[in-house]
C-alpha cells in the first residue's frame, strides 16, 4: 500500500517506523519539493501492526494495520 502525507506547516514528516517489519516492512520513502510524503508499505503475513511518524511516546501520524488471510481461487 502506499501512503500519501500532505506537507507539514512545520518541516518534513519524519522517517516512518513499522512496530513488526516481518509483518509491514516499509520499502520506500520519498518526499518531493511541495512536501508530499509517499510512503510505501508491504504487508507480508497475517497479524497487526503500527507504522508511525515521530517519537515513539507522541507520533504525528500512526497507520495500524491488521493483515488478514483471505480464501485464493
Amino acid at each position: 500500500m502506499t501512503v500519501v502525507l500532505e506537507p507539514r506547516a512545520h518541516g518534513s514528516w519524519p522517517q516512518p517506523r513499522s512496530s513488526n517489519p516481518m509483518l509491514a516492512l516499509v520499502t520506500s520513502s520519498t518526499t518531493d519539493r511541495r512536501g508530499v510524503t509517499r510512503v510505501t508499505v508491504r504487508a507480508a503475513r497475517i497479524g497487526e501492526a503500527t507504522v508511525t511518524w515521530g517519537a515513539e511516546g507522541s507520533p504525528r501520524f500512526t497507520l495500524r494495520l491488521s493483515v488478514a488471510a483471505y480464501p485464493v481461487r
